[in-house]
């Protein structure tokens, strides 16, 4: 079963979750006495014996119907793990580009339900929180969305990958001061992890804090790949002749470092043949760059 069969199948059954079939118009046979029961007439009826069938066993009696809830009652209601397991479902769903806005708003409305349902039961669930914090953040609910987070962290102060979350949020909310705070706050758990002071970097260099930012790329990086990275962020900054400056200490750190006399190329290219000698940032071919922090 691939992943869209799967998430189809799940989510039907999340939509159809807490539904209990039972059959109405179904009547429940009274109960005989085994000796016989006496009606008004006065004349004993007795009940009659399951008929043997032709290979020895008795013919199967009719099944009694339970009554409406009493399933229900068996069965409770879902587990927090069900509820954000349909939940998820539900949110990664509703940004499929091919479902309709009524349809998308269900959805977002089914999936925070079931994150809210889930922390009723359960106050603490890890999922059930950090599900409640990433529907406010797809949702662009910032305010709620870190609120969440922060009781999430709360409970689970040493989660040095959701802390490292709530930084990449901030980033993609171009809110780059806050990104910093965050990826400071999340190397006091893990003051060696690479992956969030790379982070801390970037954000840093696109808040305008050129010197800190190659400085904490340079920490973890060689000189000329920090250099090429600064570059990179001062070409998207339209800072060209900075950018150009950048691409050439990255050469000189490594002058065999292919990436950047590409690069270093295609600013040539847009400072010498732009009109009237301004060049245009547009010009430039980034294919296969990715900035993310």
């Amino acid at each position: 079963m691939d992943g869209r069969r799967f998430r189809k199948w799940l989510l039907t059954g999340c939509l159809a979750a807490g539904a209990v079939g039972c059959n109405r118009h179904a009547v429940r046979t009274p109960a005989a006495d085994a000796t016989g029961a006496m009606p008004v007439t006065g004349v004993p009826v007795t009940t009659p014996q399951a008929k043997k069938s032709f290979f020895g066993s008795s013919s199967p009696q009719p099944v009694v119907p339970a009554e409406p809830g009493e399933e229900v009652a068996k069965k409770g209601p879902m587990s927090p793990e069900t509820l954000v397991a349909c939940a998820d479902v539900q949110l990664a769903s509703a940004f499929d580009e091919k479902l309709p806005p009524p349809g998308r708003q269900e959805l977002l409305d089914a999936a925070r339900e079931k994150y809210q349902k889930a922390l009723q039961q359960a106050p603490k669930n890890r999922a059930a929180l950090l599900g409640l914090a990433r529907y406010y953040a797809r949702v662009e609910d910032r305010e709620k969305a870190i609120k969440h987070y922060k009781d999430y962290l709360k409970l689970y102060p040493t989660d040095k990958d959701v802390a490292h979350e709530v930084a990449r949020a901030h980033a993609q909310w171009r809110d780059w001061p806050g990104a910093v705070a965050w990826c400071e706050f999340t190397l006091k758990i893990d003051p060696e992890n690479l992956a969030v002071r790379k982070t801390m970097a970037f954000c840093l260099a696109r808040d305008g804090q050129w010197e800190r930012g190659f400085q904490a790329m340079y920490e973890v990086m060689p000189e000329a790949q920090a250099r090429y990275l600064m570059a990179r962020v001062l070409e998207h900054q339209n800072h060209i002749a900075q950018s150009r400056a950048q691409v050439q200490l990255a050469l000189k750190a490594d002058p065999n470092y292919a990436d950047a006399r590409e690069f270093l190329a295609e600013l040539d290219q847009v400072l010498t043949g732009a009109p009237g000698g301004v060049p245009n940032p547009n010009a430039l071919q980034l294919a296969g760059y990715n900035e993310q922090p």
